[in-house]
């Protein structure tokens, strides 16, 4: 029996109950360090095969440099974070996305913008 439990997420399939459990949490309670789960394992999990031992996951950990993603990489990463929380990082919002941390704060900053067609109350 899979120890997973279940999701209606395809793109979190492949990943440990952990993962999926931190899903759930980053959703329900908008928990920071659910996320930080959440980036670092797709971060591992999407780096490029043959690239060698990785060196430890922290946020000054750079994405072409430390981790030897190459652009297909990155892009194929940028796709996994859209799919998963239905959003869409334009070219502008990675501009300056290098190391884990970036990606994390890029991804924080889409999820905790106001959506188009939402109204902001104000008192």
């Amino acid at each position: 029996m899979d120890p997973r439990p279940q999701t209606s997420k395809p793109a979190l399939a492949r990943f440990p109950a952990a993962v999926l459990e931190a899903y759930e949490r980053y959703c329900r309670d908008k928990d920071p360090s659910a996320l930080t789960a959440l980036v670092n394992a797709a971060v591992v999990d999407y780096r490029p095969s043959g690239a060698g031992a990785p060196p430890p996951v922290a946020d000054t950990t750079r994405l072409l440099e430390d981790l030897a993603y190459d652009s297909v990489a990155v892009a194929e990463l940028i796709f996994f974070f859209e799919d998963l929380f239905d959003l869409s990082l334009s070219n502008d919002d990675i501009a300056g996305v290098r190391t884990i941390g970036d990606l994390r704060a890029c991804v924080e900053k889409k999820l905790t913008a106001p959506r188009p067609g939402t109204q902001t109350i104000t008192g």
